[in-house]
């Protein structure tokens, strides 16, 4: 049997305000990410999805993960949109399957026998199984774009951009190369790179929009005297 897991196995926490910047961003990034998985997630399983109630569920609970994480010496954990296929593909929804998943993945962090039985796995198999769930997960994405309205310049363009930032590290590896090491962490892979990329664009675009409809409304409506109506060019 494995050792357990000591609490503060790297010594006791430091705060590095340099170090931390790129984690905060690229956490902010995880959580844009984990929008768009817990909507899936909730269609996946048949429930009608509600971002604003479930997403801050689903963002504390990785806030809580990654602190036992944390304290235990392990990286932040995110949501994993590999389980999206996996539901999609089986169509098993029950959160005790999920439970139990969960206590298995202890047992073979703790068990070295399931550690090696795990290791011996033939790449071959593992790989062909994971091109199946992210096959269906690519699916599941563009059918959640479909909804968008891509008839709208703007959304085009986010959406554009965003693929293209998140494809660029695959298609030109070393385009980051030259930039400091914290930025080539978070732009150097493409979920962070696409996620920040759409979230920006967004808001962005969200802002600008929000300006022009005020400007013309200010322009087209403008308010007269309190009590009196404004009578349209017709009915003068």
């Amino acid at each position: 049997m494995l050792p357990p897991p000591r609490l503060f196995p790297y010594g006791a926490p430091h705060f590095d305000l340099l170090a931390a910047l790129p984690l905060m961003v690229f956490t902010l990034a995880s959580l844009a990410e984990a929008t768009g998985q817990t909507v899936l997630t909730s269609e996946a399983v048949g429930r009608t999805p509600d971002p604003a109630r479930d997403v801050p569920r689903t963002a504390r609970a990785d806030a809580v993960a990654s602190l036992g994480a944390g304290l235990l010496g392990g990286t932040v954990m995110v949501t994993s949109a590999e389980n999206i296929g996996i539901v999609q593909l089986t169509g098993v929804r029950s959160r005790f399957v999920t439970a139990t998943a969960g206590a298995l993945l202890v047992l073979g962090g703790l068990l070295a026998p399931v550690t090696r039985l795990l290791a011996a796995l033939p790449a071959p198999v593992v790989g062909g199984a994971a091109l199946v769930v992210y096959a269906v997960i690519a699916a599941m994405g563009i059918a959640l774009l479909h909804r968008a309205d891509l008839g709208d310049r703007t959304s085009a363009a986010v959406v554009a951009l965003s693929l293209l930032a998140g494809l660029l590290p695959l298609l030109a590896p070393r385009l980051y190369a030259p930039l400091p090491g914290w930025a080539h962490t978070l732009l150097g892979s493409g979920v962070p790179a696409a996620a920040l990329t759409a979230t920006a664009l967004s808001a962005l675009s969200g802002r600008l929009g929000a300006e022009r409809r005020t400007a013309a409304s200010a322009a087209g409506r403008a308010p007269g005297p309190p009590g009196v109506r404004r009578r349209t060019s017709a009915s003068s």
